[in-house]
């Protein structure tokens, strides 16, 4: 059982308010027709254990939600590519969640990490085929 609300009826953008692509895709979302709820993680702080499951949808292991050319991140951990254990990489998004490389959107069990803007619109219809139901 997950730990997450998921409805196909409703869009979830997770995001960071530091980030242009974050702010640009809640926009995105929002004007969509889909109801949308958003998660500013400037203002809201996700589990380790929903960390761990929206890895899991997107396919991913935590780590690779982390953009380690962050500031925040290479002020903690120094410039060198770094490996971290599902703990420590779960740990540095509790509390540093400005380092999420990219916003997450869900609807259902469908997930999406958006590089860009336009990626949000894969999940605004139920049906959307693009997207791999897990």
């Amino acid at each position: 059982m997950g730990v997450l609300a998921k409805s196909e009826r409703q869009l979830l953008v997770i995001f960071h308010s530091d980030s242009e692509l974050g702010k640009q895709c809640k926009a995105t979302a929002q004007a969509s027709e889909a109801d949308t709820l958003t998660i500013d993680l400037k203002k809201t702080k996700l589990t380790g254990t929903e960390w761990a499951e929206i890895a899991k949808m997107l396919g991913k292991d935590v780590f690779d939600l982390i953009q380690q050319d962050h500031p925040a991140f290479k002020e903690k951990f120094g410039t060198e590519k770094v490996s971290l254990d599902e703990d420590d990489a779960i740990r540095v998004l509790e509390n540093n969640p400005q380092v999420l490389y990219f916003p997450i959107a869900i609807r259902g069990n469908r997930a999406l990490q958006a590089s860009k803007t336009a990626d949000i619109t894969k999940l605004f219809s139920f049906d959307t085929g693009e997207i791999e139901k897990n």
